[in-house]
């Protein structure tokens, strides 16, 4: 009984040290954020930290990952239908968890010359999102052919991503003047002028292909 009070009393602390480490990383930075601050407002001491992520480093890596483990969890919910539509539920997602592409812009960028783990991490969230982009944007892509109609979807997702990484350091310099429903609008304008693209380009494709079948 003892030892099982020690293990989830050891949970409780560490999930208590990754909400603290999420909310200030988020707003001062990893460089401003240091253990001795970390552990004052978690309630802790700095062996715990070290016992349990090895390092600030370790920490970090494990904040992001629970972060974007969170966000993906909630993401299936979001409705495959109009971008509008997307782009409304997908704001409310990051209002509800506005630490999660703060986390992954600026610590990524922060520690791109720091341990390689980070950079890895910060990878592997972004393949993740990019993946969970391309599946709800497939239904919308006019593209016959399996393969081409995959790339052509991981295509709009990572531009998608670029919008989005833009638009979110844009709001960080303008303050609130942006809103979230704002920011999502704004690469879903994006992403409809790229699927208009790819539709426009479908249909010349086939009138092409209808023309050379005539002449043969």
């Amino acid at each position: 009984m003892a030892k099982a009070g020690r293990h989830l009393e050891g949970a409780r602390t560490r999930e208590r040290i990754l909400d603290v480490a999420a909310s200030l990383l988020a707003q001062q930075g990893y460089a401003a954020t240091s253990i001795s601050q970390i552990c004052r407002a978690a309630d802790t001491v700095p062996a715990s930290i070290y016992w349990a992520f090895g390092s600030k480093e370790g920490l970090l890596a494990a904040v992001m990952e629970r972060e974007a483990q969170a966000f993906f969890e909630t993401l299936p919910v979001i409705t495959r239908g109009d971008l509008d539509t997307e782009a409304d539920q997908m704001a409310r997602l990051f209002e509800a968890r506005p630490e999660f592409l703060r986390l992954l812009l600026v610590l990524s960028l922060e520690r791109r010359d720091g341990d390689p783990a980070i950079l890895e991490a910060a990878r592997r969230v972004r393949r993740r999102a990019i993946e969970s982009i391309a599946a709800a944007l497939e239904p919308s892509v006019p593209l016959d052919d399996g393969a081409h109609k995959r790339a052509a979807c991981h295509d709009v997702a990572r531009f998608a991503l670029m919008l989005l990484d833009g638009a979110f350091v844009a709001r960080q310099i303008d303050g609130e003047s942006m809103k979230t429903r704002e920011l999502f609008t704004t690469v879903a304008t994006g992403v409809r002028a790229m699927l208009d693209h790819l539709k426009a380009q479908a249909r010349a494709d086939a009138s092409a292909g209808a023309r050379t079948r005539r002449k043969q």
